[in-house]
């Protein structure tokens, strides 16, 4: 018997123009032209030591070419934080011996600010890319995938390990290979949720936006501002500026509305497809950009394209084998104990290992301790970082560094024990903005630790300062939880609703909550309002979108067949909130809850120092500790505070948060 194939050329991609690519073609022109642009302004040249100081114009003509610049970052990041999910989550969720180490290091990055991570990469990236502004671009992109990645982390290995049974044995049943599981099973599964969080972390991302594009870099009396957004609200701040700040808002309306139709919106309309359900709802999201796109020829020629490359890679034939067992076998083999003690152990060994290298580098090489007596601390006493300052203690001899700091020990050694000083010396020293102590010889008699290294009295001041901050997140995750769950759940089952919130809800949650900031702090300054009730909500104007997003993205992940059980039987109020709602939503309300609770920690470095023109406001906390202490470059003070600050959120989480993970991967999975 004969057998017929077709021609090669006929299964050739071919291209087929439709009246839609008029619109589509020149769309994709244009997009391709901004990137450009947005590229070659980031690799313009920068020398740190002759390149003048970067800053920006709050001319209002501007801002289309900084909200170019931001996005392009913004965007960046959300790309390496994709990355970042497939990879780490995935690992973590298919892996028990990484997840006992990459849930936990998850748990505590995300509570580390982004000015800690600051600190810490600029010199890095300003040496890998010498010469170019690549390096500061790179700093701020890292700066704002830190922001971004955790929430986008924290959903898809949520996803992952709530898996329902049914589908893990369909797979298993097929024989699908790793590979095959992953994109046809894993990432369609948690799509509807992964998509949701990522608008939010895009929408979080742009309250850090500030503090990412305005860089202090080490050698440099003023920081640098990076072309963007956010260094032009910062500069609008500082000089009070109100006009700009009303040009600086509508530009990021405007910017949100623009990739929410043309990205976002047809990527929710898209992702209805892997809604895990029986039955079809009778009100789905739609966009036209998604119709668009689906009708163009130029479109579909580009899809079949990509679809020829992906057949033309040779793959490995998979063999014939059972699929992989769905449970995990009760029992492990000895061989299996053996080898999960040895990794313990040397996850143990590593975590002590990189202990005792922070406790050296904070407390020096005596762990603050010497011949058995704790030593003093050595206070930096140009207490404002004042550049003039720092040049008149220099001008006496006393060694200033270069983030403009000047510790007691270098006073003392250069005023023989505080016993020589001279007459201006002594006035410089008794000025209100220098924080000598008052008896200088007493102070220069005691031990203390090295210059810039941390004492134990800090230490037990930023646990104090962290139970403040500890408290107040607490207070206001609760607050935002009654607040929005129930709005969340009344969206989510309301798909037009949802269409039509979904622009508004990532304004608001985009919303630079700095520009909100002045207000609070003229309102406190001229009336005299307690800090604690008026200051402390600012953390959570930020993070509060987490659990709204998060609510509604499993709301809108409910099965339609669920809710029509619901309705047959009956279910009403709170039996409708207890039977369904709460368990439904649950794991996607504890993802959102747990990144919550890191944004708000991560807010408080700008929340707890706020200000206004030559107003700045301080509240009590470990935010306020460690943004004082973030001067350019890494140092013991702010690894003392990421350090407490890291424990603490870790040790949160680990009593609470994760708590309530393995009671949604336990109880409330659709098995």
């Amino acid at each position: 018997m004969r057998v017929m194939f077709p021609d090669a050329g006929v299964l050739r991609p071919r291209l087929k123009l439709t009246l839609w690519d008029v619109v589509v073609i020149p769309l994709i022109i244009v997009i391709i032209l901004l990137l450009t642009i947005a590229f070659q302004g980031a690799s313009q040249p920068f020398d740190v030591a002759a390149t003048p100081d970067l800053t920006v114009s709050l001319d209002p003509i501007n801002l289309p070419y900084y909200g170019l610049r931001t996005v392009f970052r913004m965007f960046l990041a959300v790309l390496l934080s994709l990355l970042f999910t497939f990879t780490v989550a995935t690992l973590a969720a298919k892996s028990r011996r990484a997840e006992t180490v990459i849930i936990p290091a998850l748990d505590f990055l995300q509570s580390l600010p982004i000015l800690g991570f600051l600190t810490v990469t600029t010199a890095i990236f300003i040496g890998m890319f010498r010469g170019s502004l690549l390096g500061l671009e790179a700093a701020s992109i890292f700066a704002i995938f830190t922001s971004q990645v955790w929430n986008m982390a924290f959903s898809f290995y949520h996803s992952l390990i709530t898996t329902p049974r049914e589908l893990r044995e369909a797979a298993a049943v097929l024989r699908l290979s790793p590979w095959k599981k992953f994109w046809n099973l894993d990432v369609p599964f948690a799509m509807p949720g992964l998509i949701w969080n990522t608008m939010m972390s895009v929408s979080g991302g742009w309250f850090f936006v500030v503090a990412s594009e305005v860089i202090s870099v080490v050698g440099r009396d003023n920081d640098q501002y990076l072309p963007g957004i956010g260094s032009y609200i910062a500069l609008a701040i500082e000089q009070a500026d109100i006009g700009a700040m009303v040009y600086a808002g509508l530009t990021l309306l405007i910017i949100i509305l623009i990739y929410d139709q043309v990205i976002f919106r047809p990527i929710v309309a898209w992702s209805e497809k892997f809604k895990f359900e029986q039955s079809e709802a009778q009100e789905v999201a739609q966009s036209w950009m998604l119709r668009l796109l689906q009708r163009s020829g130029f479109a579909g020629s580009l899809s079949a394209i990509g679809a020829a490359i992906r057949r033309s890679v040779p793959t490995i034939p998979v063999r014939e084998v059972p699929g992989s067992p769905v449970e995990v076998q009760p029992d492990p083999r000895p061989i299996d104990r053996a080898i999960d003690r040895v990794w313990y152990a040397i996850a143990i060994a590593v975590t002590l290992w990189a202990v005792w290298v922070l406790a050296t580098y904070m407390f020096g090489s005596g762990l603050g301790f010497a011949s058995g007596r704790v030593l003093a601390a050595n206070p930096n006493v140009n207490t404002d970082l004042d550049p003039e300052i720092a040049r008149q203690f220099a001008a006496f001899g006393v060694t200033v560094n270069p983030d403009q700091t000047v510790w007691l020990s270098d006073v003392c050694a250069a005023t023989a024990g505080g016993t020589q000083a001279s007459a201006d010396l002594a006035a410089l020293l008794r000025n209100e903005r220098v924080g000598a102590p008052d008896d200088l010889a007493a102070a220069c008699a005691a031990p203390m630790v090295p210059a810039g290294k941390v004492a134990w009295s800090e230490v037990l001041e930023c646990l104090w300062l962290g139970l403040l901050t500890t408290v107040r997140v607490v207070i206001w995750i609760g607050i935002s939880t009654l607040v929005w769950t129930p709005i969340g759940v009344w969206i989510g089952l309301r798909p037009r609703v949802a269409q039509f919130v979904q622009p508004l809800a990532q304004f608001a949650a985009a919303f630079p909550a700095n520009l909100l900031f002045p207000v609070a702090v003229v309102l406190i300054a001229t009336y005299a309002l307690p800090q604690n009730l008026f200051q402390a909500p600012l953390m959570i104007l930020g993070a509060q979108w987490y659990i709204l997003f998060n609510v509604i993205a499993g709301t809108v992940s409910i099965p339609n067949d669920l809710k029509e059980a619901a309705q047959v039987l009956g279910l009403r109020g709170w039996a409708w909130w207890r039977k369904l709602i709460i368990p439904a939503i649950f794991p996607a309300f504890v993802t959102g809850g747990i990144t919550a609770s890191g944004g708000s920690w991560n807010a408080s470095i700008v929340s707890e120092v706020v200000s206004w023109g030559a107003t700045t406001l301080t509240l009590s906390g470990l935010g306020a500790y460690i943004a004082y202490w973030s001067t350019g470059e890494f140092n013991p003070h702010v690894g003392l505070g990421m350090l407490v600050m890291g424990s603490l959120v870790l040790a949160f989480n680990r009593l609470f948060w994760r708590w309530l993970y393995a009671l949604a991967e336990t109880r409330f999975r659709l098995d």
